[in-house]
C-alpha cells in the first residue's frame, strides 16, 4: 500500500470524526483538527506532488536525503498524527466521562445563557489592567519601542532587511516580559475587553488603554502576525460572547476579514508586493506551502544528515543538567539546506517530536496533543460555561494552538499558553464557588458570590 493512500485514509477517518465526533464551532479541538486538516490535508499533497516540485528549494531539500524516502516517511507521519489527535481526543472524552450529548448540552447552554462575571473579578481586571498598563509603558519607554515600530511598518525596506531588524530589535531583551505579552497580558486584555463589553467594569479608560498597549506590545515584536492575530482574537472573544457555533455564513465572513487584515499587514510591511494579486499570493506561500515546506526540511534532514536528538534538542532541559545548551533543532536544519547558520526553520509540532524522538514522538507527541487540547474543552465549556475568564482562555488557547501548529509543542505548551490557561481562569474566577447539580449528571455549575 502506498504511503500516499496510507496518508488520504488517515485524512478522510479525520475529517469524518470532525464532522460527526467535533463539529464544525470555535471548541479548542474543534479549531486544532480543523486547522490540521487545513494546513496539512490536501494542502500537503498539493505542495508535495505539484506546487514544491517546480521549485527549486524543493529540490534542494530533497537532496540532502538521496537515498531516504523523505516524502514517505512524511505521509506517514502525519496520517499517524492525524489519528493520534482523534484518538487523543476521543481519549480525553472517555477518561472524563463526557459524551457527545454533554458536549452538545455544553453548547447549546453556552449559546442560549449570558456571560457571567462577578464583582470580585470586575475589581480584580481594574486593578490588572493598570498593573499591566504601566508594566508595558515602561518597557516601551526604557527600550525605545515606538521609533523602531514606526520605522518598521512605514519603511520601504526590503523584507530581507525587515527580518534583520526584527532579529536585532523585535521583542525585549528581557525574556520575561516576551513571555508576558504572549500569554498573560493577552489573556487579561481579553477579559478586561469582555467586561467592557458587559458593561461590568468602572473606570472603562485605562482598560481601553492596556488593551492599546498590548496592540503595541505585539507589534513591537517587528513581525506582522502578533498584531494582526490579537485583533482577529477581539474579533474572536465578541462572537464567543454569543456562541460557539460557526455557521458557514460567520466563516465566510471570518476567512474575508482574515485575508483582508492579512493582506493589509502584508503590504504595509513588504514593500517589494505590488496590489491585491502580490498580496494574496505571498499569503498563500506563506499559509499554506511553508507550512509544508518546513516539514519537509526536517524529514528531508533527520536522519540523512542530523541524527535523532533523544531529547538532546530540550536546550532548557539540556542547558539546565549540563550548563551547555546545545543549538536548536531549527537553527541546524536552516543550515542543511541553506548552507549557512542565522537562517532558521520553524515547523509544526510533529516536526520537533520527529527529530528527537522519531516515530515515537510523533504518535506520543500526537496522542497528547488531541488529549490536552480536549481536557481544555472539558474544563472550559463543559465544566465552567461562559464566564468572562473561559471566554478569554478559549480565545488564548486559539492562540497557543496556532504556536503549535508552527513551531514545537513544548513552546506552545509555554509561551503559547496552553498549559497556563486553566491555572489563569482558576486566578481570575478564585472569588467564585463551584457546587455539584445532581440533576445535570454531576455536571458543575457556577454560583457568583459577588453581583451579576
Amino acid at each position: 500500500m502506498s504511503t500516499s493512500l496510507v496518508f488520504a485514509m488517515a485524512v478522510t477517518w479525520s475529517v469524518a470524526f470532525y464532522v460527526w465526533r467535533v463539529g464544525i464551532n470555535l471548541t479548542l479541538s474543534s479549531v486544532f483538527l480543523g486547522l490540521m486538516l487545513a494546513l496539512h490535508g490536501p494542502m500537503y499533497l498539493y505542495y508535495t506532488r505539484i506546487w514544491g516540485i517546480q521549485t527549486k528549494f524543493f529540490e534542494t531539500i530533497m537532496s540532502s536525503a538521496p537515498y531516504y524516502d523523505a516524502i514517505g516517511a512524511l505521509d506517514l507521519s502525519l496520517a499517524l498524527s492525524f489519528v493520534c489527535i482523534t484518538i487523543g481526543i476521543a481519549g480525553a472524552d472517555f477518561a472524563f466521562g463526557v459524551n457527545h450529548q454533554q458536549i452538545q448540552a455544553a453548547l447549546h447552554s453556552w449559546r442560549t445563557q449570558p456571560v457571567r462575571i462577578a464583582s470580585g473579578v470586575a475589581q480584580r481586571l481594574k486593578i490588572i489592567s493598570a498593573i499591566g498598563f504601566f508594566i508595558i509603558l515602561a518597557f516601551i519607554i526604557v527600550e525605545n519601542k515606538i521609533p523602531q515600530i514606526i520605522v518598521y511598518f512605514i519603511s520601504d525596506a526590503s523584507e530581507v532587511a525587515k527580518i534583520a531588524m526584527r532579529r536585532e530589535s523585535g521583542g525585549s531583551r528581557f525574556y520575561l516580559f516576551n513571555l508576558l505579552v504572549s500569554n498573560l497580558f493577552p489573556f487579561s486584555a481579553f477579559c478586561c475587553f469582555i467586561a467592557l463589553r458587559q458593561r461590568s467594569m468602572k473606570l472603562p479608560a485605562i482598560a481601553w488603554a492596556f488593551i492599546v498597549a498590548v496592540m503595541v506590545a505585539k507589534a513591537s515584536t517587528l513581525s506582522k502576525a502578533p498584531l494582526a492575530i490579537f485583533v482577529l482574537q477581539l474579533i474572536v472573544v465578541e462572537h464567543l460572547r454569543k456562541s460557539l457555533d460557526l455557521p458557514l455564513g460567520m466563516a465566510i465572513k471570518f476567512i474575508s476579514l482574515c485575508v483582508l487584515l492579512f493582506g493589509a499587514m502584508v503590504l504595509v510591511a513588504i514593500r517589494e508586493l505590488h496590489g491585491v494579486g502580490d498580496a494574496l499570493d505571498f499569503l498563500f506561500y506563506r499559509i499554506f506551502m511553508i507550512a509544508n515546506e518546513s516539514l519537509l526540511e526536517y524529514y528531508a534532514a533527520i536522519p540523512s544528515v542530523l541524527p535523532y536528538g533523544w531529547g538532546s534538542k530540550f536546550s532548557w532541559l539540556v542547558g539546565s543538567l549540563t550548563g551547555q545548551p546545545s543549538q536548536p533543532t531549527y537553527v541546524l536544519v536552516g543550515a542543511v539546506h541553506r548552507g549557512m547558520e542565522g537562517s532558521t526553520s520553524t515547523a509544526m509540532f510533529i516536526a520537533d517530536a520527529w527529530a528527537d524522538f522519531s516515530w515515537v514522538g510523533v504518535f506520543l507527541f500526537s496522542l497528547f496533543a488531541g488529549f490536552f487540547i480536549r481536557l481544555l474543552d472539558i474544563q472550559l465549556i463543559v465544566k465552567r460555561g461562559k464566564t468572562v475568564a473561559t471566554i478569554a482562555g478559549l480565545a488564548l488557547g486559539h492562540y497557543g494552538i496556532f504556536v503549535m501548529l508552527s513551531t514545537a509543542l513544548q513552546t506552545a505548551m509555554m509561551t503559547g499558553g496552553l498549559f497556563l490557561i486553566v491555572p489563569f481562569v482558576l486566578a481570575l474566577s478564585s472569588s467564585l464557588k463551584w457546587v455539584s447539580d445532581k440533576n445535570d449528571g454531576g455536571q458543575e455549575h457556577l454560583v457568583q458570590l459577588g453581583r451579576v
